[in-house]
């Protein structure tokens, strides 16, 4: 009787072994149709399939391949869940930051006011020479007017323009200025809000370290 080489034997062994455990595959095409086979067809891996045992128990799943409509949605998911942690890591910041400087809402109401005022002032300051300064160049322009000698008003032609420069300068600074204000505003009615829901929260809890909130964060604040 003819013996096979040892070697050969042992491969088929493994082979009978390994088609054993590999079990059956089955999945679900186009139509709805369930399939099962030992092997997956090229065009059943992107559908996706599931591997069973000999006992037609599930080992293994293979979920079908992203459409392109579905592989935009997941990277936007990921995006907007990558822009939420950075929102939720600027809010605890700015939590600890109002925390450390301020132990209520008086003394945030005191800051507000006083940097209320200041903008406020300089507005007025602004306004003020804004007026003297149009005053003057009215004078001007109509001394001017009444002037017959074209020289002389050549002559004064670069003040004029010079005054008008200047007045387009207040009226930017102006805008700029009330810009700020309703931004002062705005920031006071929403950290006035945040302040008094964290200290209802945890009205006895330790307050952070002021020196432990980031500098960044300090200046822009306490500049606001």
């Amino acid at each position: 009787m003819t013996r096979l080489p040892r070697f050969l034997t042992t491969s088929a062994l493994l082979l009978l072994c390994l088609q054993a455990d590999a079990g059956m595959y089955r999945w679900v095409d186009e139509s709805g149709k369930v399939h099962y086979a030992d092997v997956v067809p090229p065009h059943a891996v992107r559908q996706g399939h599931s591997q069973l045992d000999e006992q037609g128990m599930l080992v293994g799943s293979w979920p079908a391949a992203l459409t392109p409509a579905e592989l935009a949605e997941k990277k936007r998911s990921e995006t907007l869940a990558k822009l939420r942690d950075v929102i939720d890591g600027n809010q605890k910041a700015h939590d600890d930051y109002l925390l450390a400087n301020y132990n209520d809402v008086t003394e945030l109401d005191a800051v507000f006011h006083s940097k209320l005022v200041l903008l406020e002032r300089n507005t007025s300051n602004m306004q003020e020479r804004r007026s003297s300064l149009a005053e003057r160049l009215d004078a001007l322009k109509l001394r001017i007017a009444h002037m017959s000698d074209p020289a002389k008003r050549k002559e004064l032609a670069p003040f004029i323009h010079d005054a008008e420069q200047t007045l387009a300068s207040y009226d930017y600074a102006l805008q700029e200025n009330q810009t700020e204000q309703d931004r002062l505003r705005q920031r006071y009615e929403k950290d006035r809000e945040r302040l008094s829901k964290l200290l209802s929260a945890s009205p006895s809890s330790p307050r952070p370290d002021r020196s432990t909130v980031p500098a960044t964060l300090r200046a822009a604040l306490d500049h606001q």
